[in-house]
């Protein structure tokens, strides 16, 4: 996937939120929003089939991947705002796609400016209320580790490396605090929960409760996958991105 040599940079309020293009001018626009900690190189397979159906734009939110690090850790709210900002200067309606903390960031944008969001793609999306406390989803990563692949837990690591224990330590609060059910409630694009069958960390029961929150949309899962599902089974996501039907709103 070719990516121009330097990705835009979206400022705000002292802070710096990266867009890497790629793909076509034309075409419905893909926007990937990353989860807590990592960056474009988890994204990199998945960003490549959608490339082939429309301009692409990964982010990489402020303090994450090559981002620079803003002076203060930044909420789930606040890193919507350079979302919004992008969406903006866009112009037309994207598809708009998060993984994990990422899900929360782009439920935020779209409650925002749905009239800029085509549809919603939330992939993996956290944080369970039953689960809601740091331990917990210690132990949920740990055994979606055991569950992954080599390269990409590789590619997720040397993101975590780049980012640094205390901005993802500091960052953690305000994803656990987060209400992902109330915005899911709130959301009125149609929005698709998209989860391997085998993630440890957005498990099948929740997932169900949340879809059924939606205005439009539903649950889809990847049979095989684990929570990095668009890492490992990029086709059976970008299939589903392309091609679900999400239904009418109620």
């Amino acid at each position: 996937m070719q990516h121009a040599n330097a990705p835009d940079r979206i400022e705000d309020g002292g802070s710096t939120m990266l867009d890497h293009r790629s793909g076509p001018a034309d075409g419905t626009p893909f926007v990937l929003v990353h989860g807590i900690g990592v960056g474009l190189s988890y994204f990199r397979r998945l960003a490549r089939l959608l490339a082939e159906h429309g301009p692409v734009h990964v982010v990489e939110l402020p303090g994450f991947g090559r981002a620079p690090k803003p002076a203060h850790v930044l909420s789930v709210e606040e890193h919507a705002t350079p979302v919004v900002a992008l969406l903006e200067s866009i112009g037309r309606p994207v598809v708009l796609i998060g993984q994990s903390m990422g899900c929360q960031v782009a439920l935020e944008a779209a409650l925002r400016v749905p009239g800029l969001v085509e549809r919603l793609v939330a992939i993996g999306p956290v944080t369970d209320p039953d689960e809601r406390s740091a331990p917990m989803q210690g132990l949920r990563l740990l055994q979606d580790v055991l569950g992954e692949t080599p390269a990409t837990n590789a590619a997720v690591f040397s993101e975590y490396a780049r980012c640094g224990p205390r901005r993802y330590l500091a960052t953690l609060p305000s994803m656990l605090a987060y209400d992902t059910d109330a915005a899911a409630s709130a959301v009125r694009v149609p929005t698709m929960i998209l989860r391997g069958s085998r993630d440890p960390i957005c498990r099948r029961p929740w997932a169900r409760r949340l879809a059924a929150r939606l205005a439009v949309g539903g649950l889809v899962e990847v049979p095989g996958g684990h929570h990095n599902v668009h890492s490992t089974h990029p086709r059976a996501v970008a299939s589903a991105v392309l091609h679900a039907h999400l239904g009418p709103r109620r």
